[in-house]
């Protein structure tokens, strides 16, 4: 953990680099962080739950917001895990000239990554309150959640990492699979409406967990599955430490490799 603690300053600095580079030329700028997920909550919220009607049953909210928030938990998690997978390829140049830690790598892009994030939750909390929303005790579940989801996210996307320095397809197969994990995730519907064994599927995902507590914080309310949460932390816990482990172990292969 102090390790990791004192690579904090430098995946700050490569945080700022990379959203220096992902705005470079452009007259908005970092405004670009608001408009995409205003868009998207235009889509979902308006769209989706205005003009088609759709309501949760007892819900009291809309269709939109139920979504909404489960796109909030998603988006950011698969985009840190996804760019993680391919953090060791896509910095091939550096990692082959300069003695970095590749820990360092995975810490920015979660750090870039909470940004976007940070943007879309303020929105979508602005829209909440529109739309009658009371703030609750709930947001810290959230905030709990949201270490989960990124620790979970960084975890796996080291071990993938590790895999794609050595075979370029896992870059590939990481998209597919996150896209049947999409589907795997009740975010466009509610588990209810699914049969007992699809059911068991979709809680044995942890990101299952993870977007039930945002979609409670902004649409059910109520409580929270502790013991769902509990799998999520032990199962991100899990597969951060197997990440690290591997790393360690190929560490020296991988900068051979690349």
């Amino acid at each position: 953990m102090r390790e990791l603690v004192a690579l904090f300053p430098l995946s700050v600095r490569l945080c700022c680099q990379d959203l220096q580079g992902r705005f470079a030329g452009s007259f908005l700028g970092g405004v670009w962080l608001f408009i995409w997920p205003l868009v998207q909550m235009f889509i979902y919220i308006v769209i989706f739950g205005k003009m088609m009607g759709a309501r949760l049953g007892g819900a009291g909210q809309s269709y939109g917001l139920y979504v909404a928030a489960g796109l909030l938990a998603w988006s950011c998690f698969a985009g840190t895990l996804q760019r993680t997978a391919r953090a060791f390829v896509d910095r091939r140049n550096v990692i082959g000239k300069v003695e970095v830690d590749l820990r360092v790598f995975p810490l920015a892009i979660c750090l870039a990554e909470l940004l976007p994030f940070a943007a879309a939750f303020v929105l979508l909390v602005l829209v909440a309150l529109f739309m009658g929303w009371q703030p609750s005790s709930l947001i810290l579940w959230m905030l709990f959640a949201l270490y989960c989801q990124q620790l979970l996210a960084m975890g796996l996307g080291l071990l993938l990492a590790c895999c794609a320095a050595f075979a370029r397809d896992v870059v590939e197969v990481v998209a597919i699979a996150l896209q049947m994990a999409f589907w795997f995730t009740p975010i466009v519907y509610v588990p209810s409406i699914l049969p007992d064994w699809v059911a068991w599927a979709v809680q044995c995902n942890p990101m299952t967990q993870v977007v039930a507590v945002y979609q409670h914080c902004f649409v059910f309310g109520g409580h929270i599955s502790l013991l769902g949460m509990a799998y999520v932390a032990i199962v991100a816990h899990l597969s951060a430490w197997a990440g690290l482990h591997v790393l360690r172990r190929l560490h020296k292969d991988i900068r051979d490799v690349l």
